[in-house]
């Protein structure tokens, strides 16, 4: 199955997903390619812990929440790529790349999941809102990759909203085939990822 084979979609009604050469809303029986959203390298560091930041996993409307890989077709009209999913639900992918991106930046934060059951200082609270590849030019044309997310920084011990942002980028996949879409969001959630960190970071070191 190749890597850079033309685009399918899979309206979202569809529970089966397939690969093909050609362009297709039709379910088909060939396996499913999965991929992931590329993370950093975390730096190796001697520095004592920092101020740890609990990253929650973002809350995401449903047509967002799954393994699918949403595309947008038109206002309002949600579908997903055929033959293609993330190597896990959307949400999950996109809170472990920030958890990496906390880690590479080495600003002074460590980033804890939920899980860990440590007590974070702070937490950093997010709300998906677009995650997916727009095709604004036709179904033949390179889509336009939108990752647009809310995050509320909360201080744990008064439960203070400290600061909130809301981060969003677009990206231009370079072609219309499925490599070059995943590629598309690797660099945008990448970009809001790193801007996330940095700012998270300034916000803390505002508090004094």
């Amino acid at each position: 199955m190749s890597a850079s084979r033309s685009i399918k979609f899979l309206l979202a009604g569809l529970t089966a997903l397939s690969a093909s050469a050609c362009v297709s809303i039709l379910p088909e029986t060939e396996p499913v390619a999965v991929y992931r959203l590329s993370s950093p390298v975390a730096r190796n560091s001697e520095n004592p812990p920092g101020v740890i930041v609990e990253i929650e996993r973002p809350r995401a409307p449903a047509g967002l929440a799954s393994d699918d890989i949403a595309i947008e077709r038109g206002p309002g009209h949600l579908a997903y790529l055929s033959g293609a999913a993330w190597i896990s639900p959307a949400p999950v992918a996109l809170q472990s790349l920030i958890v990496d991106t906390f880690h590479a930046e080495g600003n002074g934060v460590d980033p804890v999941y939920p899980s860990d059951a440590v007590r974070g200082e702070y937490e950093l609270r997010i709300d998906l809102r677009s995650f997916e590849a727009v095709y604004d030019q036709g179904e033949t044309g390179a889509p336009l990759i939108r990752v647009r997310f809310m995050a509320r920084l909360v201080e744990e011990s008064g439960r203070e909203l400290v600061a909130s942002r809301v981060f969003s980028t677009t990206r231009r996949a370079s072609s219309n085939n499925v490599t070059s879409v995943v590629d598309a969001f690797n660099a945008a959630s990448t970009q809001v990822a790193g801007e996330l960190a940095d700012w998270t970071s300034t916000a803390i070191r505002a508090r004094g």
